[in-house]
């Protein structure tokens, strides 16, 4: 019986072990996919949370601005400043108005003298 154990060889079936190895390390690469993956897609949602908000944000103070720019613009407000003369403007003369097209009796080719007394002060 000695005899007959020295001559039996074992034979190791590499086909059958690669194919577990190799299936093993698709698994686990499809694994480690998912995973990153999920990682990134959750990164990605807290960045696109981050920014909708600050969007928000930004749409709820431009709307404030465009409230504020409305009251100050508008006739009441610039004419309650124009009554404490808070503008620094000040009234026209008529002196200082120049009409055209005026129809006048007489010769439509004459001169006028206009005064610019205001603006070389």
């Amino acid at each position: 019986m000695n005899r007959n154990r020295r001559n039996i060889t074992h034979s190791i079936k590499v086909a059958s072990i690669f194919k577990v190895v190799v299936s093993t390390a698709i698994l686990a690469g499809a694994g480690l996919s998912y995973v990153y993956l999920k990682n990134q897609l959750q990164q990605y949602g807290e960045i696109q949370r981050r920014l909708e908000h600050e969007l928000t944000e930004i749409r709820t103070a431009s709307e404030a601005v465009r409230v504020q720019i409305t009251q100050l613009s508008s006739r009441a407000v610039l004419e309650k400043k124009l009554a404490k003369n808070s503008l620094g403007l000040v009234p026209i003369a008529s002196d200082q108005i120049v009409r055209l097209n005026q129809r006048h009796d007489g010769i439509g080719d004459e001169l006028k003298v206009v005064s610019n007394r205001g603006f070389n002060q």
